[in-house]
């Protein structure tokens, strides 16, 4: 039990910095660019390219980890991670810092479908792993939540250089002492390739939608850098269902796509950092132009919505177990609709006390849903599908929070009654998450697989 312990706490603690990385940056920015004396193109390249090439490549991440191992493919990624972090630290010029984010994105994508591998790998089917999948999906979404405060917290203590030396830290600890607690890669009795070229199509459809979404945030819609992106992404996806179709050995398992399980796990990863990333960002500019305040108090506030999800995360097994997967996930998506809502009514009324609320609530409707769509997603994964199965669930969620950070920033930016944006934009994410809920509901309840069928452990 003690080395089951272990490779969960070891994959959590992968998760958690991994995820982090994404948001960790945001309130560093403006330290980082008098330091670097950035220009603002190099600035919002700085926020963006870690994202895009962790959500960019978690498929490929993933599908290596299933064909050569995911012990192997856990080190190369924390590996990669602590290249990319100590590049940051040392970092004088523009070009350095790029790479170095680069590179952790690259290793966050490798990484963390290979630790979620190993979850399935060594805790049977039944209560232990969705308590384990509550841990680590607790880990990645208090990561996601806990960026803001963190960057904030260090950047003003010691310097935004320490961040990056934090991470490569741990990155060093997790690649040394994996072999002694990580389980032997897996040998398959037939050794498979990996298509690589399947690999490209579906990187480059990912990160064209990624940077079509993330250049619509400063540039509109209406933009060439925006649209031609945007319009390119549904022809390299075309592309990749081709080439998957008449592959030998296909990137994605075919079977995977008909799988209900997995589809409705992806969609709720999608729809969930849709709707609460895109919040968060709106109600960050809400507390801090409309409630004037510090960005660090801001930050501070989102502390409620990470220990909300904290505890949910850990209730949700059990909640699982009584009910099922499905119930579990419509009852989160709902109540994270409902925070919505919540948050809707408080900016309305500039109500600080209303607003917290509706952070408390996004954070217990998150906790709950994820650890759920995570379970969900992965019910039937073995040992040739487990990573690819988890870097198609962490790139649906990476597809979704720029999807809904692009989609509600422009809500509150183009609606014809400016003061009444921000509640346009809540109520936008409010009625995605319901919607989400009701299909959920609708589509599942005849079906709910069984997980809290007793499992004896060794």
């Amino acid at each position: 039990m003690s080395g089951r312990r272990s490779v969960v706490g070891l994959a959590c603690a992968v998760q958690f910095i991994d995820v982090v990385g994404v948001t960790l940056l945001v309130v560093a920015l403006p330290d980082i660019q008098r330091d670097l004396d950035l220009g603002p193109a190099a600035l919002s390249w700085v926020a963006a390219i870690y994202a895009l090439a962790f959500g960019g490549l978690l498929v490929l991440g993933g599908r290596a980890a299933d064909l050569l191992g995911h012990r192997l493919m856990f080190i190369a990624g924390n590996t990669v991670v602590l290249a990319g972090s100590l590049l940051c630290a040392t970092a004088g010029t523009t070009a350095v810092l790029l790479t170095g984010r680069a590179l952790q994105g690259i290793g966050a994508a490798v990484s963390v479908p290979a630790a979620l591998a190993a979850i399935l790998a060594v805790i049977p089917a039944g209560p232990p792993r969705n308590r384990a999948l509550g841990l680590w999906t607790m880990a990645g979404a208090v990561g996601g939540a806990s960026g803001f405060v963190l960057g904030g917290v260090v950047t003003q203590a010691i310097g935004w250089r320490w961040l990056f030396a934090a991470v490569a830290v741990i990155a060093l600890l997790a690649a040394a002492i994996a072999p002694a607690i990580l389980p032997p890669n897996r040998r398959p009795s037939t050794r498979q390739p990996l298509d690589l070229s399947g690999a490209l199509l579906i990187t480059g459809a990912a990160v064209l939608l990624m940077v079509g979404l993330q250049r619509a945030e400063t540039d509109g819609f209406t933009a060439p850098s925006s649209w031609l992106p945007l319009v390119l992404t549904p022809l390299a996806a075309l592309a990749f269902a081709a080439r998957e179709r008449r592959a030998p050995a296909p990137l994605v398992p075919p079977h995977l796509w008909s799988v209900p399980t997995f589809r409705v796990g992806a969609a709720t990863a999608f729809v969930l950092t849709a709707t609460t990333s895109g919040a968060s960002v709106i109600g960050t500019l809400f507390l801090q132009d409309e409630l004037n305040l510090s960005p660090a108090s801001s930050g501070a506030a989102f502390l409620l919505l990470s220990a909300s999800v904290a505890a949910t995360s850990t209730t949700a097994p059990s909640l699982i177990r009584r009910r099922g997967t499905a119930p579990t996930l419509t009852i989160g998506l709902a109540v994270v609709a409902a925070a919505m809502l919540t948050q809707a009514v408080a900016v309305a009324l500039h109500h600080l006390p209303l607003f917290l609320t509706g952070l408390a609530l996004t954070g217990a409707g998150l906790g709950l849903a994820s650890v759920a769509s995570t379970t969900h997603g992965t019910t039937g994964a073995d040992d040739s599908t487990s990573g690819v199965i988890g870097g198609l669930l962490n790139a649906a969620a990476q597809v979704g929070t720029a999807v809904g950070i692009a989609t509600l920033l422009t809500t509150a930016t183009t609606w014809p009654i400016p003061t009444q944006a921000p509640e346009a934009a809540f109520s936008l994410a409010a009625l995605t998450a319901l919607t989400a809920a009701l299909t959920t509901l609708l589509t599942t309840r005849h079906r709910t697989p069984t997980t809290h069928t007793p499992t004896r452990t060794p």
